[in-house]
């Protein structure tokens, strides 16, 4: 029997992602980070070196992640959540009441399409997850789990974690590099996610997404209606 390996996934190929106009697919700015240079994301760098963009097989996915965290609070727990951000797409909103939306929010933002290559760690995969277990303690990072699983990989609240396991791969070389992360939403195994690593050789955008395109998002757009009320969230008036 061969021992574990980490499961690596190749050219994701058409993706989309919600950003900032004018290039919804520039790295964030750096203005967004936290006071030790990191951002929120799941899969950012722990130590806060490199950054990362998040893209989705489908719009739909990129903005049920995106909406997420204006979702109505059910307890003060979800309040809490709503805090961090979620996967990872950079929702950097003013506030708004609990469920609701401004349309104002549309004013600053645009949905991308891209075509992505890459060889990509699909973290949640069987035998990465043998791997991650072998070097990572959950109980390092203050967690006190019953197990390294991948419930604790989609968990909201461990990104140091998650995060040192970002920066772990970053630093994989050789025949081993890997570009970034494959993952699915905590919000639904349907919801087919990546995380790409910036590198050095890295411009504005990431090397690994070619034919970049900018699609305007509007409130007809069906899959931000879709999304909408997967969610729960109404316009404001």
């Amino acid at each position: 029997m061969s021992a574990p390996h980490l499961e690596l996934t190749g050219d994701p190929g058409t993706v989309w992602h919600v950003g900032f106009r004018p290039n919804p697919w520039a790295w964030a700015d750096r203005a967004y980070a936290t006071d030790d240079g990191r951002f929120k994301g799941r899969w950012d760098d722990e130590e806060g070196k490199f950054r990362t963009i998040y893209t989705g097989d489908s719009l739909y996915a990129c903005l049920v992640e995106v909406l997420a965290p204006l979702r109505p609070k059910r307890s003060v727990d979800d309040a809490v959540m709503a805090i961090e951000d979620d996967d990872g797409h950079g929702t950097y909103y003013p506030d708004h009441a609990a469920g609701t939306i401004n349309y104002s929010w549309l004013d600053e933002r645009a949905a991308g399409r891209a075509e992505q290559d890459g060889r990509y760690c699909y973290v949640t995969h069987s035998s990465s997850i043998a791997v991650l277990r072998r070097i990572f303690d959950p109980a390092t990072f203050g967690i006190d789990a019953a197990d390294f699983d991948a419930s604790l990989l989609k968990d909201s609240a461990p990104r140091a974690l998650t995060r040192s396991i970002a920066r772990w791969l970053f630093d994989l070389a050789d025949g081993d590099t890997v570009d970034g992360v494959e993952f699915r939403s905590r919000h639904g195994d349907d919801l087919r996610m990546w995380a790409i690593f910036e590198r050095d050789t890295d411009g504005e955008t990431s090397s690994h997404l070619s034919d970049r395109g900018s699609v305007s998002l509007s409130p007809e757009t069906i899959d931000l209606a879709r999304a909408l009320e997967l969610h729960g969230i109404r316009w404001l008036d």
